[in-house]
């Protein structure tokens, strides 16, 4: 009887060392686990966040790059749309200063004493249908403008409108519709009406 408890015993200790050593074992080929535990991070998760980082600096560097063209576009078109403001405050002026000249010319008929009755009286006419004019242009331009969002030139005499508009702007439907507002403002017919891009 004490022989088979002895022999319990030694098979006892033996499964007992034998768990201890699975339990070892188990531990010591583990280790990273327990790493994980404290980091909360394995290496291969470390490696996929140093990836996701990397493709977020090339995000953002796609991203710069994206801008910078952008910036680039936007200073191009920056630079067109100053070259068409000189090119319409140019065209404003050089008809102002037509229009002064012929206002100056039709006065000086006027008041000239050495004039015909006449000529005084046609003189008087033109000037009142100059006059007319200039706020003709500039009530067409203003509802140009305000219809296609662009500026624009408007040139009336002898019954003529003549209308320039920026480059690029002038598709069918920006015709028509400059078209429409030119012929209510100013009643001429259709084919005294000249609408073109500014070169």
């Amino acid at each position: 009887m004490s022989m088979m408890i002895g022999k319990r015993q030694i098979v006892l200790a033996t499964l007992v060392v034998a768990l201890g050593a699975a339990v070892f074992v188990n531990w010591y080929y583990t280790k990273p686990d327990a790493e994980k535990a404290n980091t909360g991070v394995t290496v291969s998760e470390q490696a996929t966040q140093a990836a996701g980082n990397l493709g977020d600096a090339l995000l953002v560097n796609s991203s710069t790059a994206s801008s910078k063209d952008d910036t680039q576009e936007s200073k191009a078109e920056q630079a067109q749309a100053k070259v068409e403001d000189e090119y319409f405050a140019q065209a404003r002026l050089n008809r102002s200063t037509a229009h002064d000249k012929a206002a100056e010319e039709l006065k000086k008929t006027i008041e000239d004493s050495k004039a015909s009755s006449e000529a005084v009286k046609t003189a008087t006419q033109e000037l009142g249908e100059l006059s007319k004019a200039i706020k003709l242009e500039a009530d067409t331009e203003n509802l140009i403008n305000a219809k296609i969002g662009s500026p624009c030139v408007v040139v009336i005499g002898n019954k003529t409108a003549q209308v320039v508009v920026g480059k690029g702007v002038l598709k069918d439907d920006v015709l028509v519709q400059i078209k429409e507002i030119v012929l209510k403002q100013t009643g001429f017919s259709v084919e005294n009406v000249t609408i073109m891009e500014a070169k």
